[in-house]
């Protein structure tokens, strides 16, 4: 299947290693495109609770067939590759079915409307410091903070590892860059009101004060 500018056929990932109490298998590039990471465009999704500074969880704002079928065959390459590589990994062949009951999908509802679908995403962090870009419509930086539930975004990831728990594993999706397509609060023609606290007191029985210094 050829995707997004990738092969997943062609995708390979690592022999997982231990981190914390995690193993983790990384991601790499197919073997045609080494110098090109495995980077998305999402379309424009909602965030479906408020991210902290480590993880967002996106919602699809709307169906978009042509990335569920890529996921979904994403998913099914993952599985397969895990279970064909369990002997080498794991020290034991681990079955296909297995697998399935302990791999966490990309893909977790139908492919309709009526059905939520949600990703979890990772931020792109450097020693502990958050670096991935958060801009507006208009692709100036904002602050984090200006990301909260049921806004709509849209964003850049990178797929990088997946992890193996003791009972599950799971594929984790690095955010480069989240832009905010918050709408802009439209006001009514001549929106600004004069503040009552502002207006200058004079002293009438000024002589050098005219009813003109009024306009």
């Amino acid at each position: 299947m050829d995707h997004f500018n990738y092969k997943i056929d062609n995708t390979i990932f690592s022999k997982p290693k231990k981190y914390s109490d995690y193993l983790v298998s990384k991601v790499k590039y197919p073997v045609d495109q080494i110098e090109t990471p495995f980077i998305i465009q999402f379309p424009k999704m909602i965030i479906s609770s408020d991210p902290d500074e480590k993880n967002i969880s996106l919602e699809f704002k709307s169906t978009n067939k042509e990335l569920y079928n890529f996921l979904s065959t994403l998913d099914q390459y993952i599985i397969k590759y895990i279970s064909n590589n369990s002997e080498e990994w794991f020290d034991k062949k681990i079955p296909l079915e297995t697998i399935k009951k302990m791999y966490n999908s990309f893909i977790k509802a139908p492919q309709s409307t009526e059905n939520k679908c949600t990703l979890q995403f990772s931020f792109k962090t450097q020693k502990n410091e958050l670096k991935t870009l958060f801009v507006d419509k208009k692709d100036c930086e904002i602050d984090f903070s200006q990301f909260k539930t049921n806004e709509v975004v849209e964003c850049i990831a990178q797929f990088k590892y997946i992890i193996f728990s003791k009972d599950t594993c799971f594929c984790t999706w690095e955010i480069s860059s989240l832009k905010l397509h918050k709408k802009v609060q439209k006001v009514k023609k001549y929106g600004f009101i004069e503040d009552p606290e502002d207006v200058e007191i004079v002293d009438e029985s000024d002589d050098d004060i005219s009813v003109d210094n009024f306009f």
